[in-house]
């Protein structure tokens, strides 16, 4: 039967069946006949080993005690409440998914939808996540033959419109 320490003995040694040592979660392996005498053991009124029923119903008897108690329930409803303020503001500060260049053919990453895989250097980008001269409101010129783009159109939308009033059609 297996038996479950209430004084923390990670080890007993018995004479008659030798010695046993707990497992991870502090369970003994004993013979019937030594866990029916350890079991009935007690220790000053109190029981000194307790079987698996025992212990489900003390852990469950904790934790709902546990829970009961107004200050663990208020810090965890501040939890979830955290929680859901962080999912919240993650949603609203979230860039659009998809900015309308219509080029669906250009690589994931491929920022100058030119269909080379390659986006263009970012380094010292502006805060709008313009991928053009780093500036934050222009597009290339190079790029854009000149044009200069606003913040609402972003370079790849501006490339690819040329591309089709060129002749050629958007992949």
């Amino acid at each position: 039967m297996r038996l479950y320490t209430l004084t923390g003995a990670t080890a007993l040694e018995d004479p008659e069946f030798g010695k046993y040592e707990a497992d991870e979660q502090g369970g003994f392996d004993f013979p019937n006949e030594l866990s029916s005498r350890l079991h009935s053991f007690h220790v000053g009124g109190k029981p000194a080993w307790e079987d698996d029923i025992e212990r489900q119903r003390r852990l469950m008897t904790e934790e709902l005690e546990r829970r009961k108690d107004p200050a663990t329930l208020l810090d965890a409803v501040q939890q979830i409440v955290m929680a859901a303020q962080n999912v919240a503001a993650g949603q609203q500060t979230s860039p659009p998914a998809d900015v309308g260049d219509g080029d669906a053919s250009a690589p994931i990453g491929d920022a100058e939808g030119d269909g080379d895989g390659q986006g263009e250097d970012t380094e010292g980008a502006g805060v709008d996540g313009d991928q053009g001269d780093g500036d934050g409101d222009q597009a290339d010129a190079e790029d854009t033959g000149g044009d200069k783009a606003t913040a609402d159109t972003p370079a790849p939308a501006t490339k690819a419109a040329k591309k089709t009033a060129k002749g050629k059609p958007s992949k």
